[in-house]
């Protein structure tokens, strides 16, 4: 049974870097900043042929993510990220187109009994944005969610 998928790792080569960036202006906003390439190389040999994609092209050469973050009051956060996804090949030959998404969030953190507990509301793409992880996969325009954890 074959796969129209290049397996042989000896022949590939997959190279890049990431940079990021943190900051904290007094203890009332903290950003991030991250940027990420990836590339890589492929070796001609004759088990290629009849191949239709390799694994290393569905990863996007350029990300972004930016995160930030404004203390309201006491131990609570609201909470903006973006993240930046290049063009990147997809099975058979297609193209996923590049694409922007907005998250935003509000957390409130407190102690009681000696516990600590949290509270999360959030929507994950904000503006809607028509967009593909994997090809054939669209994505929901928005994800409205809420979250409770406790650390102990």
């Amino acid at each position: 049974m074959g796969s129209n998928c290049l397996y042989n790792i000896d022949h590939v080569k997959l190279y890049g870097g990431e940079l990021e960036a943190s900051f904290k202006l007094e203890k009332y906003f903290h950003a991030t900043a991250s940027y990420v390439y990836q590339e890589y190389d492929v070796e001609d040999n004759s088990l290629e042929k009849e191949w239709t994609y390799y694994l290393p092209a569905l990863l996007p050469k350029h990300k972004i993510k930016l995160l930030a973050r404004y203390n309201l009051w006491q131990d609570g956060w609201l909470q903006l990220s973006g993240r930046y996804t290049g063009e990147r090949d997809a099975q058979k030959g297609k193209k996923l187109d590049d694409y922007i998404t907005v998250d935003m969030g509000f957390e409130q953190t407190f102690q009681f009994d000696g516990t600590e507990y949290s509270a999360n509301v959030f929507v994950s793409n904000l503006t809607g944005t028509d967009y593909q992880e994997q090809s054939g996969y669209t994505m929901p325009k928005h994800v409205w969610g809420f979250q409770v954890g406790v650390k102990f």
